[in-house]
């Protein structure tokens, strides 16, 4: 179970962050003196609770009635993106460089008001949200919203430029439309040009974090690889599948102590050989020996699944229904599974055989019979057997978020994306399942865009063909490969096919920084290469691949959705069309498998995911932001981070120096 616990950490913490607390439930905490009697109270305590406002003795009030500044909602942004910024992250793809900088490097950005000082207190959260504005949405994103050299931070939000801030957040595709979309969520009430009081923004707040940690914005994205088949987070992983009172016996005493060690990660061979010995006597709770038992890190892995499963066998000899507990005992063999697929993927059928002796059990279609059958059909896709999966995810995708997700997502996979809408056109939650009612309607704009993929491969295609025809332009831009820091300008003549590089990096074992310096001949594939360390010019030939990303950055668009299976999301953001491009790794792995490349052939890829800006006037890219990671059979771990902005104006004409060519000393 450390794998779950692990996976499901990230998750918990958000939510812990999220989630007000006892006494909020009570009703028994008031962090302001002016709320008691407000409407938006319950919305304005948990928003303190999540962190979103400041609370104690040097802000006694909360002034609900009052009107919102704008830098007072933008900090409010800032934070709820902090809390939840795991929902952006396909989009964003910010990574530990990218919080401050422009790109992924060396400086820090700027904001384009004269009115923002950096000695305030709204500085950096205004800040932080437009670095965020410009990787969603292209550059100077933040004057879509608050146009002109000043940010008036002082001034009321409306609910429209609130709506703007919030769009970031849902699914939009168009930023014109940013209101109707806040508003048909629910989040904001009123007119677009009221100005949105302090209690209004709390109440919006509230409610975004209640949609934040129910689903993921584009809910069928698995950018990873991680992420399907989906099962149930499980809310209690420790549970003593009993009650026990402050009297208890020696053998509750001892059991009590053991399951605590465990919860607290203090367990030793000590507690184990306590369950054990608990095993030989005539204690009833058979359901948390077995299950315990099956989490002994000193023990073989099919050691644990058996004990998984006689914990089952002991749920079953209570004959009590109790559907968390046999959700809990199947997510506890699922993931003993994975352990053992990791390094035997024939476990998985083993594995579905065991478990599915307990199907004829439950009630067909009981909510028993589900918290048995989503874990079926976890091993049923892990084994093979996807068609045998979708049909059991069907029988309860109506009411199930788990295997509504997996029927629709591997429906899609198997290019059966009508059969995915005709299942969501079944759906038809209940109002007060607010978990439902909102990923229904996720999965609708979801498939929408799904259905425009031939589309915004085309508009795709165009713009980079048009980046190709291009007579000479300038890139401008930052990256990270593999620790390594670069800052550079390249200009690039197509003309003549000669590109030169300038600028500087910084090695993560030296102290300064070093010259980058290239000339690039396209014809005769050749580079010419600076030297640092003997100041001399370097050939070297550019007809063979160092890494993945060259030969996929190489591939037509079309190619990539067609071979490897590439996914795109198009928005658009005041005069900026902007597409994200996602490459499974699993494609990835398979179809470089004939590559001979540099580094040795590629064993893995997490993540490989390329953000294009463009300028929808004329149909060029203007920004290009990418994020690749790639594991080589060599164990060389690469990520490769960056941005780089286009410029056409300047009329560049190249050629490359003689002393280049002969490699002289420059």
């Amino acid at each position: 179970m450390q794998k779950l616990i692990r996976t499901l950490t990230g998750g918990l913490l958000v939510a812990a962050l999220f989630t007000p607390g006892v006494a909020v439930a009570a009703g028994g905490f008031l962090p302001y003196k002016d709320i008691s009697q407000h409407w938006a109270r319950a919305s304005i305590v948990r928003a303190v609770q999540a962190g979103l406002f400041a609370a104690g003795t040097d802000a006694p009030l909360f002034y609900p009635n009052r009107e919102m500044t704008r830098a007072e909602f933008v900090a409010m942004i800032d934070r709820l993106y902090n809390g939840g910024q795991y929902q952006l992250y396909p989009l964003t793809f910010l990574s530990e460089h990218a919080e401050w900088s422009k790109g992924e490097g060396f400086e820090e950005p700027y904001l384009p008001y004269k009115d923002v000082d950096r000695l305030t207190w709204m500085y950096y959260p205004t800040l932080r949200v437009s670095v965020v504005l410009d990787r969603l949405y292209g550059p100077n994103a933040i004057q879509e919203i608050f146009p002109g050299e000043k940010m008036n931070p002082n001034q009321p939000i409306t609910q429209e430029e609130a709506a703007k801030l919030m769009q970031m957040f849902t699914m939009s595709t168009d930023s014109e439309k940013a209101w109707e979309e806040v508003k048909a969520w629910g989040w904001l009430e009123g007119d677009r040009g009221d100005k949105l009081k302090r209690g209004e923004a709390a109440a919006a707040a509230d409610r975004m974090i209640t949609y934040l940690v129910q689903d993921t914005i584009l809910p069928l994205l698995d950018y990873d690889g991680q992420k399907f088949p989906m099962v149930p987070e499980i809310e209690e992983l420790f549970p003593y599948f009993a009650t026990y009172t402050i009297w208890k016996t020696t053998e509750e005493k001892a059991y009590v102590e053991a399951v605590d060690a465990i919860r607290d990660h203090e367990d030793s061979e000590q507690t184990y050989r306590v369950l054990r010995k608990l095993l030989e006597t005539s204690f009833d709770n058979r359901i948390g020996l077995h299950y315990y038992l099956s989490w002994d890190p000193e023990t073989e892995i099919s050691a644990n699944l058996d004990e998984a499963i006689r914990a089952i066998d002991a749920y079953f000899a209570t004959k009590v229904i109790d559907p968390d507990t046999l959700r809990l005992l199947s997510a506890n063999v699922y993931d003993l599974a994975l352990q053992l697929g990791a390094s035997d993927p024939q476990q998985f059928a083993k594995v579905l055989e065991r478990l599915g002796t307990y199907e004829p059990k439950v009630k067909p279609e009981s909510k028993e019979w589900e918290a048995l059958a989503i874990y079926l059909g976890a091993l049923e896709i892990r084994s093979g057997q996807s068609e045998k999966a979708m049909n059991r995810y069907r029988q309860f995708a109506t009411t199930n978020p788990e295997a509504l997700l997996n029927a629709c997502y591997y429906l899609y996979q198997d290019g059966r994306l009508k059969e995915a809408e005709a299942l969501l056109a079944t759906v038809k939650p209940n109002a007060a399942d607010s978990r439902m009612v909102q990923l229904s309607k996720l999965l609708k704009q979801e498939m929408a865009s799904l259905q425009e993929q031939a589309a915004i491969v085309s508009d795709l295609g165009y713009s980079l063909r048009r980046l190709d025809n291009a007579d000479s332009y300038q890139v401008k831009g930052e990256a990270v490969l593999s620790g390594f820091t670069f800052k550079y300008t390249q200009e690039v003549d197509q003309r003549s096919q000669i590109s030169k590089l300038n600028g500087f990096y910084q090695s993560p074992q030296k102290l300064v920084s070093d010259k980058l310096a290239a000339y690039t001949d396209g014809r005769k594939k050749i580079q010419y290469s600076y030297d640092s360390e003997t100041q001399k010019w370097e050939q070297h030939k550019t007809d063979k691949l160092d890494f993945l990303h060259e030969w996929v950055n190489a591939l037509p668009v079309t190619e990539r959705a067609k071979s490897l299976r590439a996914r795109y999301f198009k928005q658009s953001f005041g005069e900026i069309d902007v597409i994200t491009e996602w490459i499974p790794g699993a494609a990835l792995e398979e179809k470089s498998a004939s590559l001979m490349l540099d580094r040795g052939k590629v064993k893995s890829v997490p993540l490989f995911i390329n953000k294009y800006y463009i300028d929808r006037a004329s149909d060029r890219i203007v920004k290009h932001t990418w994020r690749y990671e790639e594991m080589y059979q060599s164990d060389e771990y690469v990520a490769y981070s960056g941005t780089d902005q286009y410029e056409y104006t300047a009329n560049v004409k190249l050629s490359i120096p003689d002393e280049v060519r002969k490699g002289v000393t420059p």
